[in-house]
């Protein structure tokens, strides 16, 4: 019996490809028992580039209906005989429901429902198509038994080669004698060559015995019994590994276990082995209802033998929806000490940028059009080791905190208020309760071309404090009317070349008087940066610890380009300064007060020069200096179709920090790829994070390989790390570290 072409029968020895996986150590076999979860299984993104499956490229689309349905058949010429039995010849069709038949001569036996073929035939369903030599198939069963066959699983963009496939009414198929892969046609870069079969389509489950990975034509892997997906449902079965070196954990690889509890429940246990510090276990726990999800992660290292320590880390969120109005949302997370993160890093945390872990539970109550309610537990775990103590933030036990804001307006008026109750704490400080009150009244006004909004406001703030300094009193309070008025212009203009410019200058006034506040503690108060939004602030600190006192008009400046075929705005411009008639007294410790006059000029924008390209700027421009204080500056490239990316960025803020950013995915020639980013301080003169990558990507399978350098610690240590993956598209990916190799969105300033 011939076998049709597609898949070669690899002709190595059995003992030679033995020997040949042999170098692939006994854990492999592990890893290919069971099947990978969607999540590790996606589609490759060129799958609308690579060939189409055979069996479908010269057929019409296939019609669905009922499975009971009638029967149809055409033919060139039909003969039926005295059995009843039905004899078709040339161009012959049969289709009832969502089957069919292609094929030149076909015999069907209409009191038993039985299709005879025993020419090559197509067979087609919404599971699978079978090209064959010979068919024997049961309509009313939906079983059959197909020889010499060429079959493609839709679902997968999979197809193979199988001596013998027996279909089975439960939506499953047995297949004997066996090659099965989800490259393209004319492309047999790797296959699984098995024994035997069983795909179970109910489940998305195939599973094969005697099975060979083959790559290259060279067979790599024995396993007795081995698991794949047939379709793109999440399964249960352990991952393929991860593989990669680096500083500070050596040799490290990683072989998760995922477990799908139910449709809304899923598990991930992942042992993750590091030759410098031990054998680390990872869970992932998710879930999902209707109005609530989370997750709950747990890593555990018994003894850390660098250390010479227990390490954890626990990390739980839940965010829930309990009615219409109530909404609660829980985040706890813990480390057992503040180095984890530089030295085991996380599945789920940045180290690099990391300062405190957030312990937290808020519950919400909405009155819709009317008011919010507030409550608020919070705590910190401190992780940044360079943090001083009156650096580390409080706690909050709890926070509440309500918001009304009438509806109905009389003479364009509305009335509201906010209040909040706080208990801070924090070791060895001062601490204690704060009330904060803030009734205000609002009016406005918004037509077409200009508006105005004129408030005024009286906050009143008081505290209950313990272990304050000598000196402080225990129960301070202050009292602050502020008034702001602000009105702004809308003008339009058609240009030349047929687009929308917008012409929006802004006028604000401020006036809040002076207090000494130097009595009052700072639980939550900050000095954000200077920009536009502060530009245009009613209070110059963050937080309610401090408000700043104000005499002061602002003005600003913004323009608009719309294009004129789309509407979409191509360039935004804003300028605008502040000008202080009166030097603010209140100020932080530490701080120097701003002075009497004109600010900075702050301007921004952002230019989408053509639909790749793109542009933004931010700058803060100091007249009496002549100088740039800071300066923001980033131009980004993208290509529809994924394929080049370019981000280029400058950062400079005065004695702070200059730095340069740079992101690139590109393109070289056939299937070869290079990536890479670099953050650079040119103040400090040292690289902060390089990585590099290459890749070979084909519709069929990707090989990749990445080195990164990065500082990993607040001290400034490096750590070094190398990667290497591949990917048989499909089945899995074997190795790591590029998932995260450059970020998805855009990370560079604005």
């Amino acid at each position: 019996m011939s076998r049709p072409s597609g898949i070669p029968v690899p002709r190595t020895p059995f003992h030679a490809r033995l020997t040949l996986a042999l170098p692939l150590s006994l854990a492999a076999i592990a890893w290919a028992l069971a099947p990978l979860p969607s999540a590790a299984r996606q589609p490759p993104a060129k799958m609308a580039m690579c060939p189409q499956l055979p069996l479908a490229a010269d057929l019409p689309t296939l019609v669905q209906g009922p499975e009971d349905g009638p029967v149809h058949l055409s033919a060139d010429d039909v003969s039926l005989d005295q059995d009843g039995i039905s004899r078709l010849l040339g161009s012959v069709r049969l289709q009832q429901g969502g089957r069919e038949f292609s094929t030149q001569a076909l015999n069907y036996d209409s009191r038993n429902r039985d299709v005879q073929v025993r020419a090559e035939s197509i067979f087609r369903s919404r599971q699978i198509s079978i090209k064959s030599q010979s068919a024997d198939f049961n309509l009313d069963s939906e079983t059959g038994v197909f020889s010499s066959t060429l079959f493609t699983l839709p679902a997968r963009a999979a197809r193979g080669t199988a001596d013998r496939l027996q279909l089975a009414r439960e939506g499953s198929a047995d297949l004997s004698g066996v090659a099965y892969t989800t490259c393209g046609a004319g492309s047999n870069a790797w296959y699984i060559k098995a024994g035997s079969v069983h795909l179970d389509h109910d489940r998305g489950i195939g599973s094969a015995t005697n099975a060979r990975l083959v790559l290259g034509g060279i067979p790599v892997l024995y396993v007795p019994y081995f698991r794949f997906p047939i379709d793109n449902r999440r399964t249960t079965g352990l991952l393929f590994p991860t593989i990669g070196n680096s500083n500070t954990s050596g040799f490290d690889m990683r072989a998760p276990l995922y477990i799908n509890l139910a449709p809304n429940f899923d598990d991930t246990l992942t042992p993750h082995y590091m030759s410098k510090r031990g054998t680390q276990v990872i869970n992932n726990f998710r879930y999902l209802f209707e109005s609530s999800e989370g997750h709950l992660d747990y890593e555990y290292l018994n003894e850390d033998r660098v250390t010479q320590t227990t390490r954890h880390f626990v990390e739980f969120q839940h965010d829930s929806l309990i009615n219409r109005r109530l909404a609660l949302d829980v985040h706890v997370a813990d480390a057992s000490d503040q180095q984890y993160f530089e030295d085991l890093g996380s599945t789920h945390l940045d180290a690099a940028s990391l300062t405190y872990l957030d312990r937290s539970a808020k519950l919400t109550y909405q009155a819709p059009a009317a008011y919010t309610i507030t409550a608020l537990v919070q705590d910190y775990q401190t992780i940044d080791t360079t943090l001083v103590a009156s650096d580390l933030p409080y706690r909050r036990s709890p926070e509440i905190r309500f918001d009304a804001l009438t509806q109905n307006s009389l003479y364009n008026a509305r009335a509201g208020f906010s209040g909040e109750f706080d208990n801070f704490t924090r070791s060895d400080s001062v601490h204690g309760a704060r009330l904060d009150l803030l009734p205000y009244l609002r009016m406005e006004k918004d037509d077409i071309g200009w508006y105005t909004a004129t408030q005024l406001d009286v906050r009143y703030t008081g505290y209950q404090l313990s272990d304050t300094a000598p000196g402080q009193r225990s129960a301070p309070q202050r009292t602050l009317p502020t008034f702001s008025s602000e009105g702004g212009l809308r003008f339009e203009r058609i240009t030349d070349n047929g687009s929308m410019q917008t012409l929006e200058p802004r006028l604000m006034y401020l006036y809040t008087p002076y207090r000494n506040q130097d009595q009052l503690p700072l639980f939550d108060s900050g000095e954000p940066d200077f920009d536009i939004t502060q530009l245009f602030a009613r209070n110059r600190f963050s937080g309610v610890d401090r408000i700043g006192d104000a005499n002061q008009a602002a003005l600003g400046m913004t323009s608009r380009l719309l294009d004129p075929d789309t509407g979409l705005v191509r360039l935004t411009t804003t300028i605008g300064q502040l000008y202080r008639f009166e030097a603010p007294r209140v100020n932080l410790p530490g701080f120097v007060s701003p002075g009497q006059g004109a600010t900075d000029f702050i301007a921004a924008a952002d230019y989408q020069l053509t639909r790749r390209w793109a542009a933004s700027v931010n700058l803060q421009w100091a007249p009496g200096d002549r100088k740039f204080n800071r300066t923001n500056f980033a131009v980004r490239y993208r290509e529809d179709n994924g394929g080049k990316r370019l981000d280029l960025a400058y950062r400079y803020r005065q004695n702070i920090l200059e730095q340069t950013d740079m992101i690139a995915s590109l393109p070289l020639f056939n299937q070869w790829r290079v990536a890479g980013r670099w953050r650079y301080s040119i103040a400090n003169s040292r690289s902060l994070d390089a990585l590099a990558g290459i890749e070979y990507d084909t519709c069929c399978w990707a090989l990749r390989t990445s080195y990164r350098r990065y500082i990993a610690s607040a001290s400034g240590k490096y750590n070094s790390a190398i990667y290497l993956q591949l990917e048989l598209k499909g089945l899995a990916r074997i190795g790591g570290g590029f998932d995260g190799l450059l970020p998805l969105n855009d990370t560079l300033p604005r």
